[in-house]
């Protein structure tokens, strides 16, 4: 196996960006101190030279900037398979460099001992006083539990860092999907402003979380309320079997363009009415839109669709990957009334889900 530096120079030279290469102290280091707590760590994780190599490049390659890169690779004609994305993607397969995920294993003992609870009461002053915006909708959708075309939402913000030094993040939500029949690790994009982050980097972010989630403490936990509801669902079952999800939204609208009834979170709004905040200063369609619709077409961003079925091949307990558009539904009774401190009934939203592209083995 190539070591970190390595990979990751195949990869810059791949897409015309040599210069690149200077960011891996910063993107891959955030690991290094694991080889010094090395005979610390043994006891949970076996780390030698090699699995640390792995976990320096699979754990952190989704946050190098040139994994969001979009456009054309510099000096190439622009066709579709020149594209940033198709490159990296092809690259990654070509190499032999998707297999590093394989040797990936979760360092967290408890992924649920947090005080999440459906049920939790929350004052919306405190949320409107952050700009964690895709966190806040995480919560919300949490909050919903059941949503109608993506599953039952039973976590957010899951911890799968074991030590305070390892670099990995956290689950944006963890669903059960109950049509088929399996775990939901869910990466979610959002911003008011409209989400700029490729598919690439969505889609290895999720696939990442998933080598580093631990199912079985699912079945095991005990003293998680979202875990508890859950075991209550009608026809649920446990399962060593997962999916990735990309849950984005379609677009962020102007007020002209029917922010108020589309938009996913206008009902996180200052206390000022007239505050132009409320609403982006223009249309955007969302990035992993755009992509989706051209990852639809068999003809377009086949290198990515490989890499997702490469995905796939190699995880046994895997079953799909799926693109999933959220949209906000407006109804006449708040579903949060009774958890929400000032909440507003005018601004209430239900979400719902559409999945655009599904890949399966």
């Amino acid at each position: 196996m190539l070591k970190s530096k390595e990979a990751y120079e195949f990869i810059c030279k791949g897409i015309n960006r040599k210069g690149k290469i200077n960011e891996f102290e910063t993107i891959f280091g955030q690991n290094k101190t694991d080889i010094n707590n090395d005979t610390v760590k043994t006891n949970k994780v076996k780390q030698d030279d090699n699995y640390i190599e792995v976990k320096r490049f699979a754990a952190n390659f989704y946050k190098a900037p040139i994994v969001n890169y979009k456009g054309y690779v510099k000096g190439k004609e622009q066709a579709d398979k020149n594209r940033y994305s198709e490159v990296i993607s092809s690259t990654l397969l070509s190499k032999n460099l998707l297999k590093t995920w394989k040797e990936l294993e979760p360092v967290r003992t408890n992924h649920f001992d947090t005080d999440h609870t459906p049920s939790e009461e929350l004052d919306m002053k405190r949320l409107q006083s952050t700009n964690r915006k895709e966190e806040i909708l995480a919560k919300l959708l949490f909050y919903q539990g059941n949503i109608d075309g993506l599953g039952y939402i039973f976590d957010y913000q899951t911890p799968l860092k074991e030590a305070r030094n390892d670099s990995y993040g956290k689950i944006d939500l963890l669903g059960y999907n109950t049509d088929d029949e399996c775990y939901s690790v869910i990466e979610l994009k959002y911003r008011p402003s409209g989400s700029d982050e490729t598919l690439l980097r969505c889609v290895l972010e999720a696939y990442t979380y998933y080598k580093l989630l631990d199912i079985n403490q699912i079945k095991s936990a005990v003293g998680h309320d979202g875990i508890q509801k859950l075991k209550e669902l009608s026809g649920y079952k446990h399962t060593n079997e997962s999916e990735l999800v990309v849950l984005f939204d379609e677009k962020s609208c102007a007020k002209d363009d029917g922010g108020a009834e589309n938009n996913l979170m206008l009902r996180i709004v200052s206390n000022e009415p007239d505050d132009p905040n409320n609403y982006p200063s223009k249309t955007v369609v969302s990035q992993q839109y755009k992509e989706c619709q051209e990852l639809i077409n068999p003809s377009k961003r086949k290198a990515l669709r490989a890499l997702c079925e490469a995905i796939l091949k190699q995880e046994s307990k895997l079953k799909q990957i799926r693109f999933v558009v959220l949209q906000a539904q407006k109804v006449s009774k708040a579903p949060y009334k009774n958890k929400v401190d000032n909440w507003s009934e005018n601004l209430d939203h239900l979400y719902r889900a559409e999945t655009l592209l599904t890949i399966s083995k």
